[in-house]
């Protein structure tokens, strides 16, 4: 859905502008919520939505670290070559490396994932689910770059979020539940310490 090269611009995307696209593998879809390309064959880091219908094999991302929230579904179990399975529940964000073969196994039927993939050479991403009581206020951390309303209603500066709407680079923004409780995912992506210690250092 959006490119960005890291810059702070907030932007709303609803639920349904979102375009579903082919998994590279062909095994499943996917609604791309925001890609920080870095050429034209590779990005820096991802944030897209996936449909998953039934097991299938995830598709291979070289040199790339994955975490994958289940937003619909009762659970999967996903199993990793020369790895044991790794149990993942609702809401409860699960990591592992997005470059070893990975087969995803539902509970029961149809389930949804929000996933972030990225550069592990560049990039540290991380994904926090929180539940915010009804009036409750909810503050981004600056390294914040999506807030996703999974459930309920969230509210900033007269801005509202329903289920499935997505805030890209939210900032420090502070946002409330409104009417009932509310369920967000956070997103936070900061230079990898590998990557700030390879960095130019700017010369005088």
């Amino acid at each position: 859905m959006g490119k960005t090269g890291m810059v702070p611009a907030s932007v709303i995307i609803r639920a349904g502008d979102l375009q579903p696209r082919p998994w590279p593998n062909g095994l499943g879809v996917t609604r791309e919520l925001v890609t920080d390309e870095r050429t034209e064959a590779a990005f820096g880091w991802q944030i897209g939505i996936a449909d998953l219908a039934g097991e299938a094999a995830f598709s291979h991302f070289p040199g790339c670290d994955r975490i994958f929230t289940l937003i619909e579904g009762p659970g999967a179990t996903l199993t990793l070559e020369g790895r044991g399975p790794l149990s993942c529940q609702p809401w409860v964000p699960a990591s592992f490396p997005g470059d070893v073969p990975t087969h995803y196994r539902p509970a029961a039927g149809p389930a949804r994932a929000f996933n972030v993939i990225a550069d592990r050479e560049a990039f540290e991403a991380r994904v926090a689910v929180r539940s915010i009581a009804a009036s409750h206020p909810l503050r981004c951390g600056a390294a914040g770059v999506a807030i996703f309303c999974g459930q309920g209603t969230l509210e900033t500066d007269g801005v509202r979020l329903e289920a499935g709407d997505t805030m890209l680079h939210p900032g420090s923004a502070s946002f409330r539940a409104i009417g009932q409780a509310a369920l967000a995912v956070i997103v936070e992506i900061t230079r990898a310490e590998s990557a700030q210690r390879l960095s130019p250092t700017p010369q005088e």
